[in-house]
């Protein structure tokens, strides 16, 4: 089993409008939703590949209920406390002016010492289990939470010999990197902001120092996969024309990786079956998820170098 931890869902929605006018009304063609939050989305890509996952999270009024159905629906089982106030609902723009995939994110609910207090013991609990292969902590916190919460959680779980994989950015990671988890994910602007460096190879290699799995997106440029002295740069070219959406492209990516050092025994294909899953979500209709088959077929036809700084 696998278990990703999304202390802050949302409520994914996708809006269609042709122009938007600064100042003034503006009305969307249609409108879809889908279960959001960087966790989220992992766990829908975990269990899309097979593998069995539940997710943890706080779970906030009818949007919350609504998420915890839509998972429970596609079998992810849901942990967490439920509190009063809604879930966040994010927005994504689909537009032919330069608004297009702008996207607006709620801040999620207010939580009470109660609801952590309740959240750390439904964490404590999961790790009881035996057959838990590793955790995956993405994205951020409610407004009550403190920055060192994913420092606590990666702490936990080292004394349980789970490996860890975190994607956070701000001083939630910051709080994290001494900690040193087995995997750590970030994109290119957010690796930039925190080591300063430019390149993304130059970037996993700083990362490195923090965790054995140090992995940079570079959108279209791929994954910068840095293990044991060596960075492997694996990308897919996709025609544009292909291109959905990339929202939920890393998270997608981030699963692929959980599930690659189970699967393959080189990290070169670990790299190659995470950035086929970054890949896959790129071409598919709905926020932040994948299919199988597709996985399977991009896998092949990742190219794979070893970068040299």
């Amino acid at each position: 089993m696998f278990l990703t931890v999304c202390a802050n869902p949302s409520v994914d929605s996708f809006w269609s409008i042709d122009q938007i006018q600064q100042g003034t009304t503006n009305r969307s063609t249609q409108e879809s939703f889908f279960p959001g939050g960087k966790g989220i989305h992992t766990a829908l890509a975990i269990n899309e590949l097979g593998e069995n996952v539940s997710t943890l999270g706080v779970w906030g009024g009818q949007t919350g209920q609504w998420l915890k159905s839509e998972c429970q629906n596609q079998g992810i089982s849901t942990i967490g406390p439920s509190v009063e106030a809604w879930t966040r609902l994010c927005i994504t723009v689909d537009s032919d002016s330069p608004w297009n995939e702008t996207e607006l994110l709620g801040g999620g609910p207010e939580v009470h010492t109660d609801d952590i207090a309740s959240f750390r013991e439904d964490y404590i609990k999961c790790l009881q289990h035996k057959d838990i292969r590793a955790i995956l902590i993405s994205g951020s916190t409610p407004r009550g939470f403190k920055n060192d919460i994913y420092s606590e959680l990666v702490r936990k779980a080292q004394k349980k010999d789970i490996p860890v994989f975190v994607d956070a950015s701000g001083p939630l990671l910051e709080h994290t990197l001494p900690k040193h988890p087995y995997a750590i994910h970030l994109n290119h602007h957010e690796g930039h902001e925190l080591s300063g460096k430019e390149k993304p190879a130059a970037i996993a290699r700083w990362l490195s120092k923090y965790c054995t799995l140090a992995a940079v997106t570079a959108g279209a440029d791929g994954l910068y996969l840095a293990y044991e002295g060596k960075i492997y740069h694996a990308f897919y070219t996709l025609d544009e024309k292909e291109i959905i959406s990339t929202i939920g492209s890393g998270d997608c990516l981030l699963a692929g990786l959980s599930l690659a050092i189970f699967r393959y025994d080189k990290p070169g294909q670990w790299a190659k079956y995470a950035a086929a899953c970054g890949s896959a979500n790129c071409i598919h209709p709905e926020l932040g998820m994948l299919k199988a088959e597709e996985v399977e077929q991009i896998f092949e036809q990742v190219t794979l170098n070893i970068v040299k700084l």
